[in-house]
């Protein structure tokens, strides 16, 4: 999987505007890590005041935290983060529950997911997960989060989830 992201021919431009709308989620003032940050199409869209830290499983400058959201073993994100954000992630993590457990410290997370219901599955995505809506939603509410805000961007689902 790495290989498939360690160029940025395969980040599409087509994708930015699915992480500007993410940006709109985000409250001023608010101190964000990025998983999956790609070309960094969030940090130039940040309201104001807002810290950013962006991770991906390759380095993308800017301080990049390198991380592998599939390794057993994942680092502690406690920086005081106030927003998780991915855009175009959460279809390539083996154990969603898990990642969301881990980040529960952070009280607010953007995600965009494509769910079941809005897309068939095939080789050619390489997604390595197929949840439906109701699913992801149990996900972060078993971890005490709410649905703050939901929208939708093509055939994908943009969810604010806050403590």
């Amino acid at each position: 999987m790495k290989d498939r992201w360690q160029t940025t021919e395969n980040l599409s431009e087509r994708w930015d505007k699915r992480t500007i709308l993410i940006s709109k989620l985000i409250d001023e003032e608010s101190n964000i890590i990025e998983f999956g940050a790609g070309r960094l199409v969030l940090k130039d869209h940040l309201p104001r005041g807002c810290k950013y830290t962006p991770s991906d499983i390759t380095d993308r400058g800017y301080n990049t935290i390198i991380c592998d959201l599939n390794n057993s073993i994942l680092p502690s994100f406690d920086n005081g983060h106030t927003v998780a954000c991915f855009s175009g992630v959460l279809e390539y993590i083996e154990d969603i529950p898990r990642l969301i457990q881990h980040l529960s410290n952070i009280p607010t997370i953007i995600t965009s997911y494509a769910t079941l219901e809005l897309n068939i599955r095939n080789s050619s995505s390489q997604w390595v997960n197929s949840y439906t809506n109701e699913e992801i939603l149990q996900i972060f509410r078993s971890e005490g989060y709410k649905l703050s805000k939901c929208e939708s961007w093509r055939k994908q689902t943009i969810y604010k989830f806050t403590k």
